[in-house]
Parts: structure tokens; C-alpha cells; sequence
């Protein structure tokens, strides 16, 4: 357990760290100066907990493909580009990974819309819809990165 963080002396940004109920840890860094607002959701699991089929193959990309189904509507914001939109009109950016053993979950916006913002991505974690409507195109959005990324030798693949 963090009893605390250790920063820089030039550091002038306040750190605290803590620990939910649901056992997620948190770092929060405030930053008088900042004119953007940030989250980021690291889960500690990613391509190599693909499950297992019954032949002993793995279920490749399932991972990922988790990762592009939870952007695509919770049950409190139903609407499929909602966060894209949000996120956009509030001079943000956002995007998610997957690698071998993790999955990160990102955001910032202005901020004045980091509330609301972090209301909708914390819905992803809690209620994700997996709408059957968005399968196709996002299997094939999965097939698509890792055929592009397949020669990437910075992947260990050539």
C-alpha cells in the first residue's frame, strides 16, 4: 500500500492517494495551472487472459475487442456516439489500449465538463450494453488494427 507519493521539489501539484470501497486505487493530482481535466482506467489483464476454447486455441483479441465494445453505450447514456460527441465538443481527446497484461481507458476535456465527463466514462466499468448491433463492425474494427499492426516491429512481429 502507497503511504505516500514522492515527487519532485519543483512540483508544485497537490497528490493524493486513495483507496475505494470496491478496492480500485486511485492517484488524484490537482493542478492549479491545467485548463484540461484528465482520467485514465488501467485494468490489469489484456490479450494474454483471452479465454481458452475447448479445443486448447485461444479466443484471440477478445480482449480488445472488450475494449472498443464498452465506448458504444452504458445504460445511462444509451446513445452509441455520445461520449465520442461529449468528448469532442468539449475540446477533449480520449482512446484505450490493449497489450499482453493491461488495458488503459483514457480521457481529458476542459475542464468545466470533467464532472459530467467522468460520469459517463465510469458508467463503461459499471453498465456497458455490448449492443449485438455494434458486433460486426467492431469485430472487423479489431481484425483491421491488428492486420495493420501485424508488420509493427516495435510488437516483436515482423
Amino acid at each position: 500500500m502507497i503511504k505516500s507519493l514522492i515527487k519532485s521539489k519543483l512540483d508544485d501539484r497537490l497528490y493524493r492517494y486513495l483507496k475505494l470501497k470496491n478496492n480500485i486505487r486511485c492517484v488524484l493530482v490537482q493542478d492549479q495551472d491545467a485548463e484540461k481535466s484528465s482520467a485514465c482506467m488501467y485494468v490489469g489483464t489484456g490479450s494474454l487472459s483471452d479465454p481458452k476454447r475447448p479445443d486448447g486455441g485461444v479466443i484471440d483479441g477478445l480482449a480488445h475487442f472488450c475494449e472498443h465494445m464498452l465506448f458504444l453505450g452504458t445504460q445511462k447514456y444509451p446513445v452509441e456516439n455520445h461520449y465520442n460527441k461529449f468528448i469532442t465538443q468539449h475540446g477533449g481527446q480520449k482512446n484505450a489500449a490493449t497489450g499482453e497484461d493491461y488495458t488503459y481507458y483514457y480521457f481529458d476535456v476542459k475542464n468545466a465538463a470533467y464532472p459530467e465527463a467522468l460520469d459517463i466514462f465510469s458508467q463503461f466499468f459499471k453498465h456497458p450494453l455490448f449492443n449485438e448491433s455494434c458486433t460486426d463492425r467492431e469485430l472487423n474494427a479489431v481484425d483491421n488494427e491488428y492486420k495493420k499492426n501485424i508488420s509493427n516491429e516495435s510488437r516483436g512481429q515482423t
